[in-house]
């Protein structure tokens, strides 16, 4: 199935997997801005947002490629995926970290 392969890919469903991620990203930021968790003018969290939600969203999108979706809803759900991806990848890093405090925690009461 070549067109299955994303090395197989054009250059319009690579630029669609990309864009649709990145606006997720956009999404995402503008919803921190209107809660007031961060500035509108901070450009470093929307360039963080916009590559880390392209980063997640296209690997959404090969994923559901892979698995014989249809392209609008392999790119959409790219697009969940790349607004939900900062999300995602903020609450795995808290369950990490908490989960190795914990057990530090734990190693020093035993002693």
């Amino acid at each position: 199935m070549p067109e299955k392969d994303p090395t197989n890919w054009t250059h319009a469903t690579w630029a669609l997997s990309i864009i649709m991620a990145s606006a997720g990203g956009v999404v995402s930021w503008y919803g921190k801005v209107k809660a007031g968790h961060t500035k509108a003018g901070n450009v470093i969290d929307l360039v963080l947002d916009v590559f880390t939600s392209a980063f997640v969203g296209t690997a959404v999108f090969m994923a559901m490629n892979a698995i014989g979706q249809p392209i609008g809803l392999c790119a959409a759900a790219g697009g969940v995926g790349g607004h939900m991806g900062t999300r995602l990848l903020f609450i795995l890093e808290k369950s990490v970290i908490e989960s190795r405090l914990e057990s530090g925690k734990v190693k020093e009461e035993d002693k």
